[in-house]
């Protein structure tokens, strides 16, 4: 229960996911298991029994194994780790690679060592480290009783053969584990552009759906509201022409009724519908919605903001909260993955807020003279119906959407 407990903590969970562990813990495993096997058959004391008929020298040799494969996992555990630990760890790996060579040969200093260290260092500053355990475990080897006097072709070849397997076994496997490590990579890569691009899918639906609501409300305003407004108009009109001209039907006047109150009763039905369809205002002040909306987008957003926020009506708040997701919205679906830089700045006249992120074109494909599709354009008519403006300008690193609207005057 500890042991789940542990692993199901948040930042054990984040240490797990990430990609060299999968591979350095497979690789420095398999490492030490081949070790361990090639030291059961391998007799550097050319002693009369070999290790594996001995069960003494089998259980210590086990145990040995063992406890260098956790402190392999002590060593790429989460956290930081002090100057006595990593001296703990310079001098454990060093020991470890002085037995390796011992019972077994070089090659298994360069199937565990390098793969280890892989976890600090960078591509190159292995391939450097792989190179120095490699001679350097050669020379030890040199060193180990008998010693070689290298006066014999016997010897040389002896040498060479050496030199050729430790290449070969060491290399094969760093090459392999190089090759899962990349793979890993890319997966963690795809795994997590998959997540922005559900994230972003959501988003841009619900953007949609919201667009969709504010349109209907303003179209059943203006056409169906209208319409019975003006029926409701006509009926009044009848009625009074009806008393002017001195008729009494009380069935026209009975109808007359009837028709004023049913349109009464429809437009009240109609104001509740554009009432639950129409987009609800900002709550609070403009600065807050746009920082809400920067920590829930799902890539890196810089926002700056201005010191001080002026009266705004509604109307002004939302169309740069909205201008701000439709920019967010079009970096996210264009140039995925770069950070994106916005900047709320203005005076005592006019508000502007700028929204940059790095392009490259050669990459996604964007044109020179594209200047925003349908969301930029809908944008772009909201702004202008507030007396405001959008601009838009693109190079060929860096595009930007610049929102302008002018501050009302205080009545």
């Amino acid at each position: 229960m500890m042991v789940r407990a542990y692993l199901n903590r948040p930042e054990v969970q984040a240490f797990l996911q990430r990609p060299r562990v999968t591979p350095i813990v497979l690789f420095a495993g398999l490492g030490i298991l081949v070790t361990f096997l090639r030291s059961l058959v391998l007799n550097p004391a050319e002693t009369a029994t070999l290790p594996l008929l001995d069960a003494g020298s089998v259980l210590l040799r086990l145990v040995v194994a063992v406890l260098w494969f956790a402190a392999v996992l002590w060593a790429i555990r989460p956290g930081e780790r002090g100057r006595a630990e990593q001296a703990l760890l310079i001098l454990g790996t060093l020991a470890f690679s002085i037995l390796a060579v011992w019972v077994d040969r070089p090659a298994a200093v360069l199937m565990a060592t390098p793969i280890v260290a892989r976890y600090w260092l960078t591509l190159r500053q292995s391939l450097g480290l792989f190179t120095a355990l490699f001679v350097g475990s050669l020379l030890i080897y040199t060193l180990i009783p008998p010693l070689p006097t290298l006066a014999s072709p016997q010897e040389w070849f002896g040498l060479l053969g050496l030199v050729v397997v430790t290449l070969t076994q060491g290399g094969f496997t760093y090459a392999a584990f190089e090759f899962m490590l990349q793979n890993e990579e890319k997966q963690v890569s795809l795994r997590r552009a998959y997540r922005e691009l559900q994230a972003y899918r959501s988003l841009e639906l619900r953007h949609a759906a919201l667009e969709e609501r504010a349109h209907l409300s303003r179209e059943l305003h203006d056409t169906l509201g209208h319409q019975l407004t003006a029926l409701r108009l006509e009926a009044q009109r009848v009625r009074k022409l009806q008393q002017r001209a001195g008729g009494t039907d009380p069935q026209v006047t009975t109808s007359l009724n009837n028709v004023m109150a049913r349109s009464g009763e429809a437009l009240e039905q109609l104001q509740e519908v554009v009432s639950t369809l129409k987009v609800p205002q900002l709550d609070g002040t403009l600065h807050q919605a746009l920082r809400d909306l920067v920590q829930t987008w799902p890539t890196q957003v810089n926002l700056s903001l201005a010191r001080e926020e002026p009266e705004l009506p509604s109307s002004h708040k939302l169309a740069l909260y909205r201008g701000l997701q439709e920019a967010l919205t079009n970096a996210q679906k264009h140039a995925p993955g770069q950070p994106i830089a916005a900047r709320l700045s203005g005076d005592d006249r006019q508000l502007s807020l700028s929204v940059r992120n790095p392009l490259n074109l050669a990459r996604h494909g964007w044109s020179e003279h594209r200047r925003g599709g349908a969301g930029l354009a809908g944008l772009r008519s909201r702004f202008e119906a507030l007396g405001g403006s959008v601009q838009v300008t693109q190079d060929k690193e860096v595009f930007e959407v610049c929102l302008t609207l002018p501050i009302p005057a205080q009545s």
